[in-house]
């Protein structure tokens, strides 16, 4: 009896997941017949198609919304470029808000890249895109990239002591080549030239001439080379997706928060925004709106913070900002092979490391010496030695005449009745304004004059190239410290005698350029990009 009773019950759940499974293909087979009748023009359809949509009007709804989400979607992907009447005037009101802008923070993406022939991630051309409709995204020699019109317009905004702060989202290293100073600069995807020692404290940054992420992964970091410092395995500074970076350089959050605290000019360049608008802390999102900063967006496709934006510009970044700095006034320089930062910083492999990369190597500028060079280094040194003023002529090449005296300037005496007010002054002899000829001790022997202040002499810059090209006296890009056991047979020997001047981690800083205090504690949230139940009881402790 039990078994009978049994197999009644399973007879019973099979048939009801048969009936399920059927009532679902037939479900199926109506939404296609309803999807294949409305791709049909109405005046092609006929009576038993019509009468099949007026009993299934629950799914031709269903149907009639699904296409709308995909259209929706299809017309977001598309690059969209505004006409050229249009694109001025977007442009003309962009750079006046630069101009009235105290504090601007730029927020960049893939797309400020695709002209030094990288590709984009969710463009029509990008590497996601490619992967999804099963094309191939060929072959990319990222070490032939250099930087582009729009890393140098940054640049130049950063020299005018306008840009404060960016929050790059790519790993191709070209911010910092491009010159601006690593302080300035938050890579929060890391730096693909980049790695890093986690057992150092603080953190020891290698900066390498080649990709460093070629034996590296996700969760799985490792660069197969060592530190020189502590012997430990360095990793790669990368942050995949699902993974947090948690590394005080080059991701830098705390410099990107203080940045999006004091901005009041966001300005968004080649960026979908799909991962950034998950950080609410660089939108100043637990503010009212009124004193959120302005957000101005430079894009091809559609973001999901166009809503928010107070001028969306549809053009590429290159051609954008080219037409903004036309308007400001401002030069955009071009990117010099030779002043690449990353050639004078980047420590070189050993001997025994050579055999960890096979991954190209970036094709170091060459430096020509000339005897002109050495000439004027020489004249230098003998202008310091020798107190005498000497006489410079004016030569082709020097544009700057400076002009001597030969005869010092003698005071002209002043007549004896020009001094005959003083008695109705009170004063016992005329005032030394009117005999400048004579001496202070002789004409007031009882007054003690101040010693003359003598020039102090000059520190030490700690850095040659960084003093050169950004007139600071503290190295803007990586330490290389004294104590660091990096091989000197294969660097060169300029590399050599810089890399005991540079300064340490916590000297490092730019004094003229900055505006903007690292030092200073900023609350931030503990774990970027968590919204758990930390981060909002945070948000409510503030308020």
């Amino acid at each position: 009896m039990e078994e009978d009773i049994k197999e009644r019950i399973l007879s019973r759940r099979r048939s009801a997941a048969l009936n399920a499974f059927k009532v679902k293909d037939e479900r199926l087979a109506t939404v296609k017949k309803v999807t294949a009748i409305l791709q049909k023009p109405e005046d092609t359809r006929s009576t038993e198609e019509e009468e099949i949509l007026l009993s299934y009007s629950d799914i031709v709804k269903e149907v009639k919304l699904r296409q709308k989400k995909r259209d929706r979607v299809k017309a977001r992907q598309e690059e969209v470029e505004d006409a050229p009447e249009v694109l001025e005037e977007k442009c003309m009101r962009l750079a006046a808000a630069i101009s009235r802008a105290t504090s601007l923070a730029v927020y960049t993406g893939a797309g400020i890249s695709t002209a030094a022939s990288i590709p984009d991630y969710r463009g029509t051309n990008g590497v996601w895109t490619r992967m999804q409709q099963g094309k191939d995204i060929g072959n990319h020699d990222l070490s032939q990239a250099e930087p582009t019109l729009t890393h140098m317009s940054l640049y130049s905004l950063y020299k005018a002591r306008v840009l404060k702060h960016i929050v790059s989202q790519n790993c191709d290293g070209l911010h910092l080549r491009s010159g601006i100073p690593r302080t300035l600069l938050s890579e929060v995807h890391g730096n693909m030239y980049v790695e890093v020692c986690k057992t150092c404290k603080p953190s020891r940054e290698y900066w390498r001439l080649f990709d460093v992420t070629e034996k590296t992964a996700r969760y799985n970091h490792g660069t197969g080379r060592l530190c020189h410092k502590c012997n430990s395995t360095l990793q790669d500074s990368i942050v995949h997706f699902g993974e947090r970076g948690n590394l005080l350089w080059p991701i830098n959050w705390s410099g990107a928060s203080r940045a999006a605290k004091q901005a009041d000019v966001i300005l968004c360049l080649g960026s979908s925004l799909k991962v950034l608008k998950k950080y609410p802390w660089l939108w100043q999102m637990d503010r009212p709106i009124h004193k959120r900063p302005s957000l101005y967006i430079v894009n091809l496709q559609w973001t999901p913070k166009d809503e928010n934006a107070v001028l969306k510009i549809n053009g590429k970044c290159d051609q954008v900002m080219k037409k903004i700095m036309t308007h400001l006034g401002i030069e955009i320089p071009e990117y010099n092979r030779a002043k690449d930062p990353i050639f004078h910083h980047a420590i070189r492999l050993q001997s025994a490391e050579q055999s960890t990369r096979t991954q190209p190597l970036l094709e170091e500028p060459v430096l020509i010496e000339t005897e002109e060079s050495f000439s004027v280094v020489e004249n230098v040194v003998e202008e310091v030695e020798k107190p005498i003023v000497k006489v410079e002529t004016k030569s082709e090449a020097d544009c700057n005449e400076q002009i001597t005296l030969t005869e010092p300037m003698t005071a002209y005496p002043a007549p004896f009745f020009a001094a005959l007010p003083f008695l109705s002054m009170g004063l016992p002899f005329p005032p030394m304004y009117m005999y400048p000829q004579l001496s202070p001790f002789l004409y007031y022997p009882f007054i003690q004059v101040p010693a003359i202040m003598t020039e102090t002499a000059k520190p030490k810059p700690a850095c040659t190239f960084c003093m050169e090209n950004e007139g600071s006296l503290t190295c803007l890009y990586y330490q290389r410290d004294g104590d660091d056991p990096v091989t000197t047979d294969s660097l060169p020997q300029e590399v050599e005698t810089e890399t005991e001047n540079v300064s340490s981690l916590d000297q490092i800083q730019d004094a003229e350029a900055m505006t903007l205090d690292v030092n200073t504690p900023v609350s931030t949230a503990k774990n970027p990009g968590w919204f758990g139940k930390g981060y909002r009881k945070g948000l409510r402790k503030k308020r």
